[in-house]
């Protein structure tokens, strides 16, 4: 019997904030018993949430059945960093500009949840002022993939955060050339330490390790 759609919404969102936020390591396998147990559902809007996030590629299909979280290798990671600045400065390069929403991405004590979602709302705001809905969708899911890394991100590279005010300063001037470069310099420091970066994503979230 189908899901009521409030609950399958419910179960959609609840479960790709789990796979976003780190909760399952890179290619564990989902049981999905235990997740409808822990959500108080049946196992029906859990399947349902997970052939979503399969599409959205946020979920593989589990040889065995059933569904797991993607494999992380440095060459997966390496190809969604770089794709992600390619879809990117083509945000900043395209044509229609709107106004650039001016409040100010706040930033409370620096943890690792704060510096990924600051990110997150950084780039997509960058989207948003191409005026073009694909870019927009397509910024915004690849950075979804990019999260975990994201929220490990500190681990391996200090001074995140004055490298993100650099980003927003130049995306509020709206300097082009400047802009493209700090972005280009952005996703090429991270291309550098992608061996780290993977090797964080197979540890836990807690406590910055010795990398």
């Amino acid at each position: 019997m189908a899901a009521d759609p409030v609950t399958s919404e419910r179960i959609y969102a609840s479960l790709k904030r789990e796979v976003m936020s780190g909760v399952f390591a890179p290619s564990e396998v989902l049981v999905e018993r235990r997740i409808a147990a822990d959500f108080g559902v049946s196992i029906t809007p859990v399947r349902a949430a997970a052939h979503r996030l399969v599409g959205e590629r946020m979920l593989g299909l589990n040889a065995g059945g059933g569904f797991r979280i993607p494999e992380v290798t440095e060459g997966s990671l390496r190809e969604l960093y770089f794709w992600h600045g390619q879809l990117v400065r083509n945000a900043v390069s395209t044509g229609d500009q709107i106004p650039l929403d001016r409040r100010p991405l706040i930033m409370g004590p620096t943890v690792f949840t704060d510096t990924a979602a600051m990110t997150r709302g950084l780039f997509e705001r960058i989207a948003i002022r191409s005026a073009n809905g694909e870019i927009l969708a397509a910024i915004r899911s690849a950075g979804e993939r990019l999260h975990g890394a994201r929220l490990r991100e500190s681990w391996v590279m200090p001074g995140i955060e004055d490298e993100l005010a650099e980003v927003q300063a130049l995306t509020e001037q709206g300097s082009g050339q400047d802009l493209l470069r700090a972005l280009w310099a952005y996703h090429r420091r991270r291309l550098r330490r992608i061996s780290e970066l993977v090797a964080a994503l197979h540890l836990p979230l807690g406590r910055a390790p010795s990398l």
